[in-house]
Parts: structure tokens; sequence; C-alpha cells
């Protein structure tokens, strides 16, 4: 397929001449192009995996449109001239957004502290949105039979049993690591906790800073519905462990700024949800290597599964206590 004329044929659905476009690096599913317009700001070009739902983008888009209106800086998406925010085309389905300035930060703890508080900051405004509910085809980090089915698995289950076709003993593994990791869950009372908007893409590249102000969040695309404190574990997981101090910090910087103020056994739950993040992160890409040639996810999965999951398994009484310490709880 020719990006040129895949892009313009999108950019026309805004009504947009063809313009100087280059593919933009990150994101694990959806395509991104920068657009250079002959006149007007830079814009940025989504095209949508075809694993990614219709019914699932209009929620990112009501809730990226909320927070552009409370001065957050998001990329809200740009409607066409018939109001509309997806175009389809014989290419794929396209969103259109203004181009956010700004560069990821440098791995400090001052930093760390800065995004621990920027999530509490959005968690209390993305509390403020009008949400309709979970958002379609999305569901807790523990639902994982809902993550599956986007890849064809009725449920976890049904993935699992073809992978042990092709590496038993790892599949066995990753049963025992999930049974494990519901029964914590029960016992500190996941269920109980209410579920909020949250992020759940807090990390990495997608908080931006120009001399130390936040200058964009970017990719809402995993937005949808959990307890808050799944979304503190994923952050956690992805941008902090086996960091200690990247840990406190980052757990300072949320609990100065949480509205309401984080309780004990919220704070308690974030180490066994850091394995259910780990979890997440292997088996969706467990399922979408299932028929997609993506080494690099097989690789990601068997490092999760060898790796970090016992890692993190073993950890768990070190990080509630550098947890709680970070969020001004005695250990």
């Amino acid at each position: 397929m020719n990006d040129r004329q895949a892009t313009a044929r999108a950019l026309a659905g805004w009504g947009l001449p063809p313009a100087r476009t280059a593919r933009l690096a990150g994101g694990a599913v959806n395509e991104h192009w920068r657009v250079e317009p002959p006149s007007g700001e830079p814009l940025v070009l989504r095209r949508y995996n075809s694993r990614h739902a219709d019914r699932a983008i209009p929620y990112e888009h009501d809730l990226l449109r909320f927070l552009a209106e409370r001065s957050w800086p998001v990329a809200a998406p740009l409607p066409t001239p018939n109001g509309e925010t997806v175009v389809l085309t014989t290419d794929g389905r396209w969103a259109l957004f203004p181009f956010l300035i700004g560069s990821p930060p440098p791995h400090e703890p001052l930093y760390q502290q800065r995004k621990g508080a920027v999530l509490a900051l959005l968690h209390e405004d993305m509390a403020e949105w009008d949400s309709p509910g979970q958002r379609p085809t999305f569901g807790r980090v523990t639902d994982l039979d809902v993550q599956v089915r986007a890849d064809g698995f009725d449920s976890f289950a049904a993935l699992i049993a073809r992978f042990a076709e092709a590496d038993r003993e790892r599949a066995e593994a990753l049963t025992r690591y999930r049974e494990a990791n519901l029964d914590a869950l029960v016992r500190l009372g996941y269920d109980a906790q209410p579920d909020v908007v949250i992020y759940n893409e807090c990390l990495q590249n997608n908080v931006l800073f120009e001399e130390g102000d936040v200058t964009a969040l970017l990719d809402f695309d995993l937005a949808h519905e959990d307890a808050r404190v799944a979304d503190i574990a994923r952050s956690l997981l992805v941008d902090c462990w086996p960091h200690g101090p990247d840990l406190h910090y980052w757990m300072a910087g949320y609990a100065a700024h949480a509205r309401p103020r984080l309780r004990a056994a919220e704070v308690d739950l974030i180490p066994a949800l850091m394995v259910a993040n780990e979890l997440w992160n292997a088996v969706v890409p467990l399922a979408i290597s299932s028929h997609d040639d993506h080494e690099w996810m097989r690789t990601s999965v068997r490092q999760s599964i060898d790796e970090r999951l016992p890692a993190l398994q073993a950890a768990q009484a070190d990080l509630r206590r550098v947890i709680r310490a970070g969020a001004g709880f005695p250990a």
C-alpha cells in the first residue's frame, strides 16, 4: 500500500489537499503520520488497527474533547466539515489530531514525581466527565477473557489451550501466575474498588515536557474504566520498576495531589495490580501474535513468563514497603 496515496485519501475527508507526511515511531497497534499541510500547524493522522472496534472510538474522542475543554494539553480529534471525527476510506479508519510539542522527560526522580502528580490531577478531572460506563470491548485489567476476543478467542482459557500446543510449560506457568494473582486480588479487596475513568498510558513517551512544564499527554487509546490503583500500577510497572527510588517518588507525587486521598487498602492493592498488568502485557501480545507475524511480541511474552512475572511475584513484600512509604503510610 502506498502511504502517500492512502494518507491523501484520508486527508480529503477533512477537506485537506495532499500534504507532506512522515511516519511517526511509537504506538504498538495503530499507525501515525505527522502531516505538514501547505498552511497552518502540523497535524497527526492516525489509522486505527483493524482489531480496534468501531464502537470503542467515540469513548476516546469524547473524553479527549472533555479534557481539552478543561485546558489539559491533549490532542482532541479534529472534526470533518460534516462534524465527524472518523473518516473511512478503502485504506482503513482515520482520525486527525493537532500535533503537540514537547519531549519525553529525563529519567530523574523529580520527573517521576511530576508524572505521579499529573495522573492524580487527571484522575480528579476525569471523574467529572459524564462517562457512559465501561468502554465497549474493554474491561478491568483482570478481565482477560475480554482482552483476547479481538483476536478471535472466546476466553483466556481458549488462548492458553492454543498456546499449550506450542509451549505447554509456559502455558502452564502463565495459568499459575494468573490464578495466584486473582486469589491475591480477591484477598486484598480489588472487587470492592469503584470503577473510575483511567488513562492507562501515563508512561514512557506519552507525557511530554518543555522546561519542566507538561506540554502534552498522548495516546488515550487504552482509556477505559477500572480502579484508579490499576492505573497507578501500570505506570509504576512500566516506568519505575524495579528501581526503588522511582517507585517512591512517583507515589509521593500522586499521593500529594490525589483527591480523594489514597487509602491504605488501595495502596496495598498496587503490588498485586502490577502483576495483573504484567499478565495483561503477556496475554495481549500472545493473542495478537497467534495470528500475526510479530516475533518481537513472542519474545516479549517469553520474557514476561520467564523473567518479569516471577521477579514481580518474588518482590511483592518489598514493593508493598516502598509503595506504602512513598504514599505516606507506615511500611
